[in-house]
């Protein structure tokens, strides 16, 4: 799923969840269980990119998802814990990079490539990108109007 959805739905958990104890706890759950609604992203794992241009996009992507969040929920969610669950639903994502990028293929990078690889379900576009949008706009939705 891309980092944008991610950073979204962890944003939305914030607004849902005024404890932060619960709220990280479920932004960072959130990653794995988005992950298995089948989706697609960048596939920044086979797509033959270079290592620059895949650390590219994977920032870009993670920073419009920050920036979103920011956008829908600031005025609802104390920045310092918004901020926190989106980065903490992110997160798997980031401790996947140095395996990806700088090949380091040691725990606990090897760990969470594994585990990202269980809870992954891909699907090609268009409908893995439908999927994506109507879950993080419904979750999103939700949450804004509680």
């Amino acid at each position: 799923m891309l980092n944008l959805s991610h950073a979204v739905i962890g944003a939305s958990i914030a607004a849902s969840f005024p404890n932060p104890t619960i709220g990280l706890v479920l932004a960072y759950l959130s990653h794995h269980l988005a992950d298995l609604i089948p989706h697609w992203d960048f596939n920044t794992r086979h797509n033959g990119f270079s290592k620059i241009k895949t650390l590219a996009i994977s920032l870009v992507d993670a920073f419009e998802g920050l920036l979103l969040g920011w956008l829908l929920f600031k005025d609802r969610v104390d920045p310092g814990y918004l901020l926190a669950a989106m980065l903490m639903a992110q997160g798997p994502d980031w401790l996947e990079g140095p395996y990806r990028i700088f090949g380091w293929h040691f725990p606990p990078f090897s760990w969470i490539k594994k585990l990202q690889s269980f809870f992954h379900r891909k699907l090609d576009l268009p409908w893995g990108l439908l999927t994506q949008i109507g879950v993080v706009l419904l979750i999103a939705l939700a949450s804004r109007s509680g």
